[in-house]
């Protein structure tokens, strides 16, 4: 099954009260509240967007959020969170790009290379160059819908990998 990623959007207010720790996230029922599972696309988009598997810069580095400053202590890879501002600010950033974008930024034998999960050196061929590119931009357009209409609502969300 391999390591999905989840994002869901909540009250900004219960963001800041989590990545303050004055709220505990396993207290919170996640399923009452909109989610998008992004299956094991996680680190490819993040890679996609930022060249590098973390801490990519703002705004883009808020898609696929997974900056060492954002963490929450949660499951075996912890969460992290976007206030509602930050969501608006990767709204933004990804309107700004097109499929033709988004394929000058894709170098899939890199990608390869640096073992970007899902891929592993020696698992895939050449062929699977425009298939792992589909999958990519399947998940980065649903990502981009989700964050209008978390944008749209005022929320922030939180980000895990499970």
């Amino acid at each position: 099954m391999g390591m999905r990623g989840y994002y869901f959007a909540l009250d900004d207010n219960l963001v800041q009260q989590i990545a303050a720790g004055d709220l505990a996230l396993k207290s919170l029922k996640i399923d009452n509240y909109p989610g998008l599972d992004i299956d094991r696309s996680w680190e490819a988009i993040h890679y996609l967007l930022c060249g590098d598997i973390s801490d990519g810069e703002p705004p883009l580095g808020y898609v696929v959020p997974l900056t060492s400053d954002k963490g929450i202590d949660f499951g075996s890879f912890g969460a992290f969170s976007l206030r509602a501002e930050q969501v608006a600010e990767a709204l933004q950033a990804m309107s700004e790009l097109d499929e033709a974008q988004l394929r000058l930024r894709y170098d899939f034998p890199a990608m390869v290379k640096e073992e970007v999960y899902p891929l592993e050196a020696g698992t895939v061929s050449d062929e699977d160059e425009g298939a792992f590119f589909a999958y990519m931009l399947q998940h980065f357009n649903e990502i981009r819908r989700f964050y209008s209409q978390t944008a749209a609502e005022g929320k922030g969300l939180i980000f895990y990998i499970f």
